[in-house]
């Protein structure tokens, strides 16, 4: 009878042993799920940054391809607005079938680099060349943490610095910079034409005409053409403006407006044609400017010119008197 109470004892003992040997078992099945997971969403995390980048320079090169200068470049990945800059570099390359004017590209590239903090820029390219490598977590550290993990504490260090995987600071991020990607395209004569009739259409009241049975004519064609001329002028500027901030439909407009304001000050035609810019405000306009310099001295307030006569050639004339 005595012996009973050893073989329950040996008994509860074994199924302690299983029970604990499953726990174990359980701990290192959970473990191990652990460790799949955040090695699987590391490399995922650190194959997207490195997809990322890539994809980054990529379009910088691209940028460069096109001639845009390389800082400039940079930042306008920095803005976020390169990927839209390099799609309509293509379409007028590939689509429109014409070549990329090289200087409106240098135009803007000039423009943007006026406009970008120098310190993000300087941070940028800092990050361009060593692209945080030196910061980053690589995929063979995350692997040896991951598996030199044994307990779920030790684990949980690990997924901090998972959770942690954002590839750095990255490029520093720079406001959009208001891009005018009509700039970027050549106008061409037919497009000057229908730039110059639609300018025409809308300041031909404001110019004075009269009406024919062939149409109309201006009352002062050689001033109204002119005028029309520099208007155009003005217009093809602020297109080829690369940060042009409204619309270039709204060009016409001012130019009309600015036009309405001169007429209303009375100022002529003729003046308008010969000394108004119209990148000028109206109110700035002066049509009679003061003269400036030495004014006119001596009788009747003429100016005396002096004698282009040497002194001997003075005392000889005298002589001949």
């Amino acid at each position: 009878m005595a012996i009973m109470p050893l073989q329950m004892l040996a008994g509860a003992a074994k199924e302690y042993s299983e029970e604990m040997d499953a726990k174990k078992q359980q701990a290192a099945d959970i473990l191990l799920a652990q460790q799949k997971y955040l090695m699987e969403s590391g490399i995922a995390k650190l194959t997207a940054i490195k997809k990322g980048r890539k994809e980054s320079q990529a379009r910088i090169d691209k940028a460069k391809s096109f001639e845009f200068d390389s800082k400039a470049a940079l930042a306008l990945e920095m803005s976020g607005e390169l990927d839209s800059v390099i799609t309509r570099l293509t379409k007028i390359k590939e689509a429109d079938g014409k070549d990329v004017d090289g200087q409106s590209v240098a135009r803007m590239s000039q423009a943007i680099l006026e406009n970008v903090p120098p310190e993000k820029l300087a941070q940028a390219m800092e990050y361009a060349i060593d692209s945080g490598a030196a910061e980053e977590v690589t995929a063979e550290k995350l692997i040896n943490a991951i598996f030199s993990a044994t307990t779920s504490e030790e684990l949980g260090l690990v997924s901090q610095s998972v959770s942690d995987i954002s590839g750095g600071e990255g490029l520093p991020s720079v406001g959009p910079f208001g891009l005018n990607l009509l700039s970027l395209t050549e106008l061409g004569e037919e497009r000057t034409q229908k730039a110059r009739n639609l300018i025409e259409d809308r300041l031909k009241d404001s110019l004075g005409r009269t009406l024919t049975p062939n149409g109309y004519v201006f009352d002062e064609p050689t001033e109204a053409n002119r005028i029309i001329e520099k208007a155009l002028d003005y217009y093809v500027e602020r297109r080829g403006d690369p940060l042009l901030q409204v619309d270039i439909a709204d060009v016409t407009s001012e130019i009309s407006q600015k036009l309405d304001s001169l007429i209303q000050q009375n100022i002529n035609l003729n003046t308008i044609a010969n000394d108004y810019d119209f990148s000028m405000n109206p109110s700035d306009f002066n049509p009679n400017p003061q003269p400036t310099g030495p004014q006119p001295t001596g009788p009747n307030n003429s100016t005396t010119t002096p004698s282009n006569q040497s002194d001997e050639q003075t005392i000889n004339d005298n002589n001949l008197g």
